[in-house]
């Protein structure tokens, strides 16, 4: 017969032929309680599944016990899992992490994607303005130079008046470091620095205003006397025929200025190169007084190609850099150069901040779904025992 604790719930198996007298008591192993066992006094008939021989079938597999012993089921193989509380853990996870993994995947790629292309938006927008700001402090030079030639005192080829004038132009614009005339030979007639005359005809420059008749020549070179790069500028004319040609010897200074001091905070950093690859303006003086060749450098080549957008490479000290390029009116490259980790710190830092978020939020999630479930499943099985007792 089958008894179970009032108390507790445990179920034991007890052969009543060992019951002396009318009642017997056990005492529970679970829980100490005292378990009165009253005898039976029913008579059980042959079972109808005795066998033809008279033999019983083998019992049950409860078998009773007479000590009072719990029910002893054989071996069972148990199912290998995660066991109710694991599942119900899973479960919620599941339900509470598969909507906010979709969203973190899609916000950290739309935001990445944002950042990539404001980078390539705001650099491009960048090097363009550049441009036209090289392309203005080229033409005003011109400009000058043009009204300067066509005043009476340069087409008299005079060099008294020449000198008065061209040293009340360099004062004016200090960064004209050089004027000078040269005749159709290409020989010094008057100079603003009081130096002796020297003969320019070897120059292309000169041979592009008096030979080929070209309104403007434009050549970066080494001035012979004072060694600095020079934007090189000329015609001069008298009653419609060229007699000679104005020089303009421009220091880059006021154009570094302009390029080099336009972040104002903003990080990267510019650098002209004209038309042959020689630099003109950059951060690294030496470049400049060596007139460095970047002609095989990847935004001079990007810029002679007439790609625009960003161009991903590795600079000289082998660091991953991104760089947009820009054409002027001469020719010259315009190079904006962005270190990537220093483009993409900001977002880095947004992906650093939101993993933490995110891993933080995926541990209190844990913590909660665990002490939940754990009440859940105790429910449940309170429920399940009180079914069993119910049924036995």
């Amino acid at each position: 017969m089958i008894v179970l604790c009032e108390k507790c719930g445990l179920k034991y198996k007890v052969d009543p032929s060992k019951i002396h007298g009318d009642s017997a008591r056990l005492t529970c192993k679970g829980c100490a309680h005292v378990i009165t066992i009253n005898k039976p006094d029913v008579t059980v008939a042959p079972s109808a599944l005795d066998s033809a021989d008279g033999s019983h079938l083998p019992p049950p597999r409860n078998q009773p016990v007479s000590d009072g012993a719990p029910l002893d089921y054989p071996p069972q193989n148990k199912r290998i899992g995660w066991g109710l509380t694991g599942e119900v853990v899973i479960m919620l996870l599941l339900v509470s992490f598969l909507p906010g993994i979709v969203y973190f995947v899609l916000s950290s790629y739309q935001t990445s994607q944002n950042v990539y292309d404001e980078t390539g938006r705001t650099g491009q927008q960048t090097v363009d303005y550049l441009t036209q700001q090289v392309n203005e402090w080229v033409a005003q030079n011109v400009r000058l130079l043009t009204l300067t030639a066509g005043l009476p005192e340069m087409s008299s080829m005079d060099r008294a008046s020449q000198e008065l004038l061209m040293k009340d132009v360099q004062r004016q614009y200090p960064w004209i470091y050089l004027i000078h005339v040269v005749d159709l030979n290409g020989m010094d007639v008057a100079r603003s620095d009081d130096g002796p005359l020297t003969d320019y005809s070897s120059g292309q420059y000169i041979k592009d205003i008096l030979r080929e008749g070209k309104e403007t020549s434009f050549e970066n070179v080494a001035g012979l006397t004072s060694q600095k790069p020079g934007l090189i500028v000329a015609p001069i004319k008298k009653d419609g025929q060229t007699v000679g040609a104005l020089i303009f010897a421009l220091s880059f200074e006021q154009l570094t200025r302009i390029v080099i001091d336009w972040r104002h905070g903003q990080m990267g950093s510019v650098f002209i190169a004209d038309k042959e690859g020689k630099i003109i303006v950059h951060k690294n003086e030496q470049f400049v007084r060596e007139q460095k060749n970047f002609s095989d450098y990847p935004l001079v080549m990007a810029a002679q190609k007439k790609n625009t957008g960003l161009v991903a490479f590795k600079d000289s000290t082998d660091e991953e850099t991104l760089g947009f390029a820009g054409n002027t009116e001469l020719g010259w490259t315009v190079g904006l150069e962005i270190n990537k980790k220093e483009a993409y710190a900001a977002l880095k830092k947004t992906q650093t901040g939101s993993l933490i978020l995110f891993g933080a939020t995926v541990f209190g999630t844990i913590i909660s779904a665990c002490f939940a479930s754990r009440a859940l499943v105790a429910s449940i099985r309170r429920h399940t025992e009180a079914a069993d007792r119910i049924s036995v």
